[in-house]
């Protein structure tokens, strides 16, 4: 699953790349227009620090009745910006929790959980729609949704962008009134959790996977770029990984997980595979599993390893899929060590959760720490994991969003990217 992370090193022609990739990330149907950024927050802030607590704010549900987030304190909450009348993605979303639903279910944490769509569209869902929603599509979680101003406060605090626009040509037409609909709503795509103290813990940017398979009616409700998204999602999500998530963050070992352990080179085995590397490189694997300083130390570094090729992975102790993907870059620095310069970058972590997730988490590199805003022009991280290859020259030439499943995947993009020696 994706924190996404904006990544812009200095070279020019990565900034380029990285604000190409911002725009697409997390907007439905266009970008806010021109003159409107002082109005709109970034979409799905992710850079923001994780455990902050949600502010006491209120909405109604499907039957008219006040819901507050205290109200559900005790249950770990997952959220997702929705619409009854989105045709694009949000019937993607209905369908993904659907099946996270069923999975809950079948694992017996149906109490313990709550998941819920959200509104972004409070000039049309009333109780009432939300009522018909669930009967037309049998959604059998939480429908909330309130005024506008109630709906802005809440999406304020997860950096959800929302926004009345023009409607398409021709227009979509309302499933319920069977009526042209005279507008549509521009609004981020994305997933948050909360634990049962009402702590954000994890946002996770972009559009759920289903597999390609939506119920008739689901499928019925989307137009014709909801069903090339339904076959290609960007950044997407699953329901497998929602579960991975939460096992994770309920402290559940569950065999057969889709994160499934990889077992990393021990420490002596990695020194022994990166014995005789060149000096430069050979100071890197000597401070093997530190936390350094900042952004400007790490800017240092990579300068000072002109020559030679380097992979940068943005990582935070408390993402699962960071965690998920860590022996992997282990065994690559191990195996690759020698020739490329491996280096990590912790962000929006606490030292002390760092440390420990590293002395449990061995690998032969140093990781730098800062915060989103503090790296600055070196890297705009905009969610985790995130991985940076950098050439010989000090080019960025590859950024990677997201986890790596596979060692095999991990090393063809090293051999690609930082050694130049895959076949196009």
């Amino acid at each position: 699953m994706l924190r996404f992370i904006r990544l812009s090193l200095t070279v020019a022609a990565a900034i380029m790349a990285v604000v190409v990739l911002v725009l697409v990330i997390g907007v439905r149907h266009t970008p806010a227009p021109a003159g409107g950024a002082a109005l709109a927050p970034a979409p799905l802030a992710a850079g923001d620090p994780v455990e902050r607590t949600a502010p006491p704010l209120r909405l109604v549900d499907e039957h008219g009745h006040i819901l507050s987030l205290s109200s559900l304190r005790g249950r770990w909450l997952v959220i997702a910006p929705s619409m009854t009348l989105c045709h694009e993605v949000c019937p993607m979303t209905t369908g993904a929790l659907m099946q996270v639903q069923s999975r809950l279910r079948a694992a017996g944490l149906a109490s313990q959980v709550t998941l819920a769509e959200v509104s972004v569209d409070p000039w049309r869902d009333t109780p009432a729609r939300l009522r018909a929603y669930r009967r037309l599509t049998g959604a059998d979680f939480a429908l909330l949704t309130g005024s506008h101003a109630q709906l802005q406060r809440f999406w304020r605090f997860f950096g959800v962008y929302f926004k009345r626009v023009p409607q398409g040509k021709p227009p979509d037409v309302d499933w319920l009134t069977h009526r042209p609909e005279s507008f549509d709503v521009e609004h981020s795509d994305g997933l948050f959790f909360l634990d049962p103290s009402g702590r954000e813990r994890i946002a996770v940017v972009g559009q759920p996977d289903v597999g390609g398979r939506l119920s008739h009616t689901l499928r019925a409700l989307l137009n014709a770029e909801g069903r090339a998204n339904l076959a290609h999602p960007q950044l997407p999500w699953t329901a497998g990984q929602v579960m991975d998530d939460l096992d994770w963050l309920m402290g559940r070992e569950v065999p057969g997980s889709t994160l499934a352990p990889v077992r990393a080179p021990s420490r002596a085995v990695a020194t022994g595979m990166l014995s005789g590397s060149p000096a430069p490189l050979a100071g890197v694997h000597s401070q093997a599993g530190e936390l350094l300083g900042g952004a400007g130390a790490l800017r240092e570094r990579i300068a000072r390893l002109r020559g030679y090729p380097i992979v940068v992975n943005a990582w935070a102790s408390w993402c699962p899929p960071c965690r998920g993907e860590f022996p992997l870059f282990a065994g690559a620095a191990a195996s690759y060590g020698r020739r490329v310069a491996f280096l990590g970058f912790n962000a929006e972590d606490s030292p002390g959760a760092a440390r420990a997730f590293l002395a449990t988490h061995p690998v032969s590199y140093p990781s730098y720490q800062g915060s989103t805003a503090s790296i600055g022009s070196l890297a705009s991280l905009v969610g985790l994991p995130t991985t940076v290859f950098i050439d010989a020259r000090g080019r960025v030439v590859f950024v990677h969003p997201g986890q790596y499943e596979t060692q095999a995947t991990l090393d063809q993009d090293v051999e690609r990217y930082a050694l130049g020696q895959a076949a196009d």
